[in-house]
Order: C-alpha cells, then structure tokens, then sequence
C-alpha cells in the first residue's frame, strides 16, 4: 500500500492547506507516518511566531514608568515619584492581580497589572530616594481550604 492508501481517514490535502505548505514525504518508499522529524522545526517556528519573546531576568515598564519584577516568591514594583509630588499624600491599593497607586498631584489614579497573583496582605512598602518600592508575595498553587459555614 502506499502512503496515501494505507490511512484513508488522513485527507493530505486539508492538511497541507491547514499547514500552509506541502508535507515532506522524504526518500522513495518513505510515507509522511514513517518520517517525522520536519514536525519539530514546524512547531519551533510556529511558537516563535505565536508567542513573545521574554526574557525572564528583563523586568516589564508601565506606560508611567513603574518596573514589575518577580522573584521566586515575590513581585516587586518600583514607581519612579517626581520632585513636585508630595511622598506622603500618596497610598496604595492592594489587589490580588494590580496595584492602585493615588494621591498624585493631578488627581489621577495609577494602576499596575500584577505579573501573577499575589496575597494583598503581605504588601510592604517603602519610599527611599524618590522612589516607591512595593513587595508582595505571590499566591502559591498549593492553596489551603477555607471552611464556609453553613447557614439555617
């Protein structure tokens, strides 16, 4: 049987259109089953393609110029504050995906989007040097069961 016969369920040409290009089918003999290794090249490409690339020590910037880094347990955010902002009129909000900084001199709130989840409760933070510095720790995937009671 050749290589179409044999599986007469695969329609080639679907799959070939769906991939975008002609499927290799290798030396005389040799079906497309019987020799796979174009498929990794393909899927590399196509990750390239889909996905960013990010390196994981290159920490993100906000559109205000906030830096968002994470370390094993925590997220860290650094907000650069201006000379005319007054450190003390300003406050931030906690939540378990962003961060709400207010107080600024225009009146506008500041929100940074979190990387990952983080425990709002356990945000310490500092001002040195004109700079905000906001640690939390992140959610762990182990989460422990809460009991809710039950109401009669």
């Amino acid at each position: 049987m050749s290589g179409f016969n044999r599986h007469p369920w695969l329609k080639w040409e679907q799959i070939e259109k769906f991939l975008g290009q002609k499927l290799p089918f290798g030396e005389k003999g040799q079906t497309f089953l019987d020799n796979m290794t174009w498929v990794e090249g393909y899927v590399q490409d196509m990750l390239k393609k889909a996905m960013p690339v990010m390196d994981a020590n290159v920490s993100s910037h906000d559109s205000f110029g906030a830096e968002v880094f994470e370390t094993h347990e925590h997220v860290i955010i650094k907000v650069k504050v201006a000379k005319d902002e007054d450190p003390r009129a300003l406050r931030v909000f906690v939540k378990s995906n962003q961060l709400k900084l207010s107080g600024f001199l225009n009146g506008k709130s500041r929100i940074v989007k979190m990387p990952t989840l983080v425990l709002p409760r356990t945000a310490r933070v500092s001002y040195k040097q004109r700079q905000l510095q906001i640690k939390v720790r992140k959610r762990g995937l182990k989460e422990n069961y809460i009991e809710s009671y039950i109401r009669y």
